[in-house]
Parts: C-alpha cells; sequence; structure tokens
C-alpha cells in the first residue's frame, strides 16, 4: 500500500527541506569601509601568542574568544547574527561579518492560491586551514508548495534562488571578488584550500539534483570542472598544502568504464589522474586520503596503496 501524504504534510516537508538542502549555505556580507579597529589579538582568551597578524577567524557569537572584543559597532554587519566572520590585518581587526540567517517571507500562503511561500537567505563561511583566508557562500531562495487540498504531485512546486561566492581575506576584508553561480545552482561542499590556491566546490541544481566538481583559482577563474553529465560527485578533499584536490565520483554506466573512483587534481600543471574500481573487485577501496604533493594512499583489505600524483604506483 502506498502512503499518500496530505497537502498538509507536504507543505510542512517541502519547506523543511529547503533548509535541509542548505545545511551551511550563507549569504555575503559586506561593511562599508571604516578605520581599522584597534582590537588587539592578544586581548583574545584562546588566541595563541603567536597567531599570524593577518588573518581571517570565524568566531560563535557566544565563544570568550570573540565576547572579549570590544569591536566598534560600526565594524560589524548582523550584529547580532549567531556566528562572525573576523579580518584581521596587521594584528587589528578591520571587518566584523555577521553571518545571520533570514526569512523574508516565513511560509504564509499565496493570496488567491493554494501555494505557500518561503522565501530567505542563507549564511556562512568557510576558512582555509592556514587562516589566511576565507569564502563565504550566500543563497538567496523562494519556495513554493503547492497545497491544494488533494494535491498529491510536486509539478507545481518550485525552489529558485542564487548562490554567490565571495573571497574574503586581509587586504580585502570586504571581498577580493565575488562569483554568482549559474542556473540558479545551490553549493553542496566547500573546500578553502590553503597558501590562496583556490576554492573547490561541488553544485547542484535543488532540490536533489546530480552534483558536480569545480576548482576556481585564487582571482575567482573557474580552472576545472567535471560536470554532472560525466560523474556524479561524492566527496571532495584538498591536501594540506593546498597544490592537489581529489575528488570521489560516481560514472554514468558504461561498462567501458569503472563504476567509481577517485579524481586526483594537480593545480599547478593542469593534470589529473583516476583510480577506478568496479564494485567487488579488488581495487575497491576500504578508504582513501590524499597527501601533500598529491600521493593518494588507498586502503584496500589487507593493503595500502600509495600513488604518486601521476599515478605512479609508489
Amino acid at each position: 500500500m502506498v502512503v499518500m501524504l496530505s497537502s498538509s504534510v507536504r507543505m510542512i516537508v517541502l519547506c523543511a527541506s529547503v533548509l535541509a538542502g542548505l545545511p551551511w549555505v550563507r549569504q555575503a556580507s559586506v561593511a562599508p569601509a571604516e578605520k581599522t579597529a584597534k582590537v588587539e589579538t592578544k586581548a583574545s582568551p584562546g588566541t595563541p601568542a603567536d597567531a599570524a597578524p593577518d588573518r581571517v577567524v570565524l568566531l560563535a557569537a557566544d565563544d570568550p574568544a570573540y565576547t572579549a572584543l570590544a569591536i566598534p559597532r560600526s565594524f560589524k554587519t548582523a550584529p547580532s547574527a549567531s556566528s562572525h566572520l573576523l579580518v584581521f590585518r596587521g594584528g587589528l581587526c578591520v571587518r566584523d561579518h555577521g553571518l545571520e540567517d533570514s526569512l523574508t517571507k516565513d511560509g504564509r500562503g499565496v493570496d488567491g492560491t493554494g501555494i505557500v511561500e518561503q522565501a530567505g537567505t542563507n549564511q556562512r563561511a568557510v576558512v582555509a586551514p592556514d587562516g589566511r583566508v576565507a569564502v563565504v557562500v550566500g543563497t538567496r531562495y523562494v519556495s513554493r508548495v503547492d497545497v491544494t487540498p488533494g494535491q498529491t504531485s510536486t509539478a507545481n512546486d518550485t525552489l529558485t534562488g542564487d548562490t554567490t561566492l565571495t573571497w574574503v581575506d586581509p587586504t580585502h576584508p570586504d571581498g577580493r571578488w565575488r562569483v554568482t553561480l549559474e542556473n540558479s545552482r545551490w553549493v553542496k561542499d566547500l573546500l578553502v584550500l590553503a597558501n590562496n590556491a583556490g576554492v573547490v566546490a561541488t553544485t547542484f541544481l535543488p532540490r536533489n539534483g546530480p552534483v558536480d566538481v569545480r576548482i576556481l583559482d585564487a582571482t575567482g577563474h573557474e580552472s576545472i570542472r567535471v560536470p554532472e553529465s560525466n560523474s556524479e560527485t561524492v566527496h571532495i578533499e584538498g591536501s594540506s598544502d593546498g597544490a592537489f584536490v581529489a575528488a570521489e565520483v560516481t560514472f554514468r554506466d558504461n561498462p567501458k568504464l569503472p563504476e567509481r573512483g577517485v579524481i586526483v587534481f594537480d593545480l599547478a600543471h593542469r593534470s589529473q589522474w583516476t583510480y577506478g574500481w568496479r564494485y567487488g573487485s579488488d581495487e575497491e577501496p576500504v578508504s582513501w586520503s590524499l597527501e601533500n604533493r598529491g600521493v593518494l594512499a588507498v586502503q584496500v583489505p589487507g593493503d595500502t596503496r600509495r600513488f604518486d600524483a601521476t599515478g605512479r604506483r609508489l
């Protein structure tokens, strides 16, 4: 027996899926140019004494390291936000970007229709492992759900919006560049690479379209993309030196190709190779990891196989 959802239940499930599809995506906030806030990093509890004077830091609003800072209100955007991206230059705080979720329409019905509309903005920042740069991802969305009595189809349900990536660093506290994804795509996973090497993002068409992977360099230029028409991306990793990226993907049905694989990208040489396998074969890994210099370590039952940046077995 197939259980059909009532209109009211569908509304709750579909509206909730908007937030589920945006586990951490956030909208960029830009503050007006102001004088540097004279906030010494030494005054922050838990801040290492040798912390780099030029850095970006992501802190929760209730973190003692944040509450100890006397940042002027004029330096803040969204001061009531639950998390904040702080930009330090020369050891002084020059910007406090509040990352705040907001609803402009809270799920009320559209007059004269059986449509319920929810709209808002979600914000979050991801900081590079070395703390030199962060990327703010912002998504504005509009979700419309048809809750007409007796309606069980999702044909009239829509979810639209736009997503923008903003690169923030101590030299460019309000953003070095901004890139808006095409065709209203959203970001699923995001990595900011060390040593200003760039950004890795997996993106999809909402609500649950297949996932691609793309790599942007430090100027915002897209240098590599593996579209979802070729393979769907499952997981991404970056090496700790920021010079290499690995993406685990599932390939489309093709007996001439492996069913799954890990693609290793050499960003400096714009080259790549793939460790592939078919399910149940001796090559199918238990786990894998990407190390410095592009070394791929593949754990298979009873053995660890290691490959250099060109795919040669070590």
